[in-house]
């Protein structure tokens, strides 16, 4: 199955789906295991209905325009949320620009136009505390009345925990990364915390300490973790190595320096410069720290090493 994606408002029309939709709406920032429970009612909804599973989701979060002294950071890029969306077996995303004019819909205009007309919606799902329209003016209620006129029915989700029975939430998982605390992050996203980039030249200083390191540079997709070292996964030319991964500024050697992220991928040797690299983060080791010299320094990322290879079982070869 191919996913279809609409990027547009203006590039969606209800001609492209003729046996009508099933709908979900929301930022999915993470797509988490909160929103793959959503995905995977949305597939059942289409399937029982005879109708197409289709995502309805902003390119950005609407605050960055009408509150963006409020805005969080975003979990993951656009196109990160594209690729999840997708593995989750849904057949259409529709990922649209939050504009000024968008912003100005009614919520009878959304309900009526939007959904009803632009996606063919014959069933919506959302969350218990969806708003929708101008200023967030419709709420589920309104949402289920605008549904009987207009010929689509609602069906209200509530929140979805992880299987320790704890409440899954973009803004928990956010504020773990940011703290470091990957594995608790990768415990509610059902999969490790991820970023991507080019690998780019750094001043080559791994390397001096027998640990040449992959830097990403450029743009960074995906939230960095707080600094600190840490054991996950590379993948880089569809081949995926475990990997010590750094993301700091090394205050060994440039305490002022800028915050970067590069991985020493275990038993690996090649050029890897101006490749796209993804890195995931599975356990933090450690926090970033001042040693008094090299050796010093080279004793603990030995350790660091040894550690990356207990916490992700690595084989002799390095491979996952």
């Amino acid at each position: 199955m191919t996913l279809r994606i609409f990027r547009s408002i203006d590039e969606l029309d209800a001609a492209d789906f003729p046996r009508g939709t099933a709908v979900a709406i929301g930022k999915f920032d993470g797509v988490h295991l909160g929103h793959r429970s959503v995905f995977a009612r949305l597939r059942t909804a289409a399937s029982e209905r005879g109708l197409e599973s289709l995502v309805f989701t902003f390119s950005h979060n609407p605050l960055s325009l009408l509150r963006p002294e409020l805005c969080p950071v975003p979990v993951m890029s656009p196109t990160q949320r594209i690729e999840e969306i997708g593995r989750a077996g849904i057949d259409v995303v529709a990922m649209v620009d939050f504009t000024p004019q968008f912003a100005q819909t009614s919520a009878e205009e959304y309900a009526e136009r939007v959904l009803a007309g632009t996606l063919a919606a014959k069933h919506v799902i959302v969350g218990a505390d969806f708003h929708f329209g101008n200023r967030g003016a419709g709420d589920t209620v309104q949402l289920e009345a605008f549904g009987r006129r207009f010929g689509f029915t609602v069906e209200i989700i509530d929140e979805v925990g992880t299987p320790a029975g704890e409440r899954v939430s973009s803004t928990r998982i956010r504020e773990a990364i940011v703290a470091g605390v990957v594995a608790g992050a990768g415990a509610m996203l059902g999969r490790e915390v991820a970023v991507r980039g080019e690998v780019v030249h750094g001043d080559a200083r791994g390397r001096e300490l027998g640990f040449p390191t992959a830097n990403l540079g450029g743009e960074i997709e995906g939230l960095v973790p707080a600094d600190g070292v840490y054991a996950g996964y590379v993948t880089i030319d569809g081949e995926t190595y475990v990997a010590a991964i750094s993301v700091g500024n090394n205050p060994t050697f440039t305490p002022e320096g800028q915050s970067r992220v590069e991985a020493f991928l275990l038993d690996f040797s090649g050029d890897l410069y101006g490749k796209s690299m993804e890195v995931r983060f599975a356990h933090r080791i450690r926090g970033m720290v001042a040693f008094e010299g090299i050796d010093a320094l080279i004793t603990v990322m030995n350790e660091d090493v040894r550690l990356t290879r207990e916490l992700m079982g690595a084989p002799l070869s390095g491979r996952s």
